[in-house]
Order: structure tokens, then C-alpha cells, then sequence
């Protein structure tokens, strides 16, 4: 079973090491019985390559009522997945806002070794560029406040065909923190250091 550590104020914070406030603690609620009988159990490595971190830890728990074993990620870190949500923010940021071409829109990483390659970078955007995405993005600018949206996004170049929807999020995004708004989910604020995750988690993994 995996299980994401809640949001913390402090990952709202670009100085703060993420990877590290997860493994500090595990919740001892089970979500599966949920009873307060959660031990620790372990700890891991899993990969989740950005500008600051290459292996991270993890923690693992064991539910002495319902003998389920849970594996702790923090928010920015995918299971299943060996770059961080944080680089790949980075690569959203420079190939839809800065103009960059594939090649110099992936993200800095800590091993040179490790650097994502062009159809690494296509497969995320592929991922995110769907019409429920979309509109569940208008949905939550519309519920928060009544910021007006620019449709037409100036902010790249490139033709309106790739990833079309993926482009209007990000042409969304953009708005909101030109102007200053402020947009939340799950505690987390948005910006270009969390986009990522927050256009993951609009529609969720599995249903």
C-alpha cells in the first residue's frame, strides 16, 4: 500500500528539503483499519532526480492491526518513477513558457549521469495533456476567484497542435501567478516549483 505524506507549511517553502521532511515522521493512522497501530518498518531508496536530490529515503510502516505493510512517498516523488515532480515543473516551465526545444527543456539534475532524454520529457507532457484535466484546472481558478484567463498564450511559440490542452493549463497557470493569484490544493500553493504535481493530482492516478 502506498501512502503520500500530508503537505507541510514548510513545502510550500523553496528552501526546504522535501525528500527530507517526509522521512521524518510517518503518519500511525492506518488507511486501511484505520486504526492509530502504525510502527515503523523500515526504510528505502527510491529515485526521484532534480537540481537537489538523486536517491532519496523513504519510510516504510507496518499496521499491527491489519498487518498491512505501507510504503510513505513524499508528495513530489511518484511511485513507480525516477524523477521528481519538482524537475519535472522545471521542464514544463522552460519548453511551454520559456520557448526552449526539447532538448534544452529538460530539467537540471543533480547526477549529469541521469539527465531525462527528449521522449522522457514528451511522455509527462502526454500525461498531463487531457480536456478532463482542463476542466477541472477552470473549475478550481473559477471557485477560487474571479481572475479573468487569457486564452491566447504568448508565452511560447510553438504550434497550438502540441499538447493542446496541456498548453491551455499551462497558459492558465501562468495568469495566475503573473497577476498574483493565489491557487491551493491539498494545502499546497501553487507555482512554478509545484505545477507538476498540481496538474497531476486534478485527476487522480487511478480511479
Amino acid at each position: 500500500m502506498i501512502l503520500f505524506i500530508p503537505p507541510s507549511e514548510a513545502e510550500n517553502n523553496p528552501q526546504s528539503d522535501w525528500a527530507t521532511l517526509s522521512a521524518e515522521s510517518i503518519p500511525r493512522q492506518c488507511p486501511d483499519c484505520l486504526s492509530d497501530t502504525v510502527i515503523g518498518h523500515g526504510r528505502r531508496r527510491k529515485q526521484a532526480h532534480d537540481e537537489h536530490h538523486d536517491w532519496i529515503g523513504i519510510r516504510r510502516g507496518l499496521c499491527k492491526q491489519c498487518w498491512k505493510t505501507i510504503t510513505f512517498l513524499p508528495l513530489f516523488s511518484l511511485p513507480y518513477t525516477h524523477y521528481s515532480l519538482i524537475g519535472r515543473s522545471q521542464a514544463l516551465q522552460r519548453y511551454f513558457v520559456q520557448g526552449c526545444s526539447p532538448d534544452l527543456a529538460v530539467p537540471v539534475v543533480k547526477d549529469a549521469n541521469r539527465v531525462p532524454d527528449v521522449s522522457t520529457l514528451r511522455r509527462w507532457f502526454r500525461s498531463l495533456d487531457s480536456a478532463e484535466r482542463l476542466n477541472r484546472l477552470q473549475l478550481l481558478q473559477s471557485e477560487s476567484s474571479s481572475t479573468p484567463r487569457t486564452t491566447d498564450f504568448t508565452g511560447s511559440s510553438r504550434p497550438a497542435t502540441s499538447f493542446p490542452f496541456l498548453r491551455q493549463m499551462v497558459s492558465m497557470v501562468a495568469d495566475r501567478l503573473a497577476c498574483g493569484g493565489i491557487l491551493s490544493h491539498d494545502r499546497l500553493a501553487l507555482s512554478w516549483r509545484t505545477v507538476a504535481y498540481f496538474l497531476q493530482v486534478l485527476v487522480p492516478l487511478r480511479r
